[in-house]
């Protein structure tokens, strides 16, 4: 049975994308398109690009994640992406989105006119960064007439590319908001603040969506990759949970 899979934004909690792709395929499902914001995006360009669940799980956990990111005199974000896109351009050596080897739709804002755009075509490396780019902690990427921001600014759960296909249309939302008694440092309130501030325009798309997938991770920090492993097992398992009905 074919899918299209929309892949939300959530940080390090995005790793549970990649256990959802993975029990999706043991379970015999082709993933025929993807759309996705911030992580959900990078893991789509990645599956897109041929890696493995198995070798896209590897990468996140080898991976040396500050070390990509150039720290900056504020002007318009803390943190540059300049390492990041010489990282991502070793990893996954192609020019332009459409020549991946599965349709992707990448989601970001342009701040300037202030609405979300759906690129399927175009120069990869700096419209995926664009997408990830959080307002506030990265600088906001330059691409043509645009000045691109995280995608999940105005659409966190971006099915609206994928409407018109009449594939089974599956959503994965791994942004779930838990009540906290404390919050630690300033990244920590910037990313909350904006996860909390996307939650909105998340709940609104899911109608968009045949099924949903929430991933039972509440519990991790959006900033901790090094439960890696547990945030994709849970995809996982919560994808074999809610996909089984869809079986033979």
């Amino acid at each position: 049975m074919r899918v299209n899979l929309i892949l939300s934004g959530g940080a390090a909690r995005g790793i549970a994308h990649i256990g959802v792709i993975k029990a999706l395929e043991e379970m015999g499902f082709s993933i025929k398109a993807l759309s996705g914001s911030s992580a959900g995006a990078i893991v789509a360009v990645f599956y897109a690009y041929g890696y493995t669940p198995e070798e896209m799980l590897e990468l996140v956990k080898k991976t040396r994640w500050l070390s990509l990111f150039t720290p900056r005199i504020p002007r318009k974000g803390l943190l540059s992406f300049g390492r990041a896109e010489r990282y991502l351009e070793k990893l996954v050596d192609v020019g332009r989105i459409e020549d991946l080897k599965r349709k992707v739709f990448i989601c970001a804002t342009d701040i300037l006119s202030a609405r979300p755009l759906y690129f399927d075509r175009g120069d990869l490396a700096p419209i995926l960064l664009g997408s990830c780019a959080l307002p506030g902690i990265f600088e906001p990427v330059r691409y043509g007439q645009f000045l691109l921001i995280d995608g999940g600014v105005m659409n966190n759960l971006p099915a609206e590319p994928l409407r018109r296909y009449r594939t089974l249309k599956v959503g994965v939302d791994v942004n779930p908001i838990e009540r906290v008694e404390r919050v630690g440092s300033v990244m920590h309130v910037l990313i909350r603040s904006f996860f909390l501030a996307v939650r909105s325009n998340v709940d609104s798309r899911k109608d968009m969506c045949d099924v949903v997938i929430v991933p039972d991770i509440v519990e991790f920090s959006p900033l901790d990759v090094r439960r890696a492993d547990d945030l994709y097992r849970l995809g996982y398992e919560k994808t074999i949970k809610v996909m089984k009905r869809y079986t033979f």
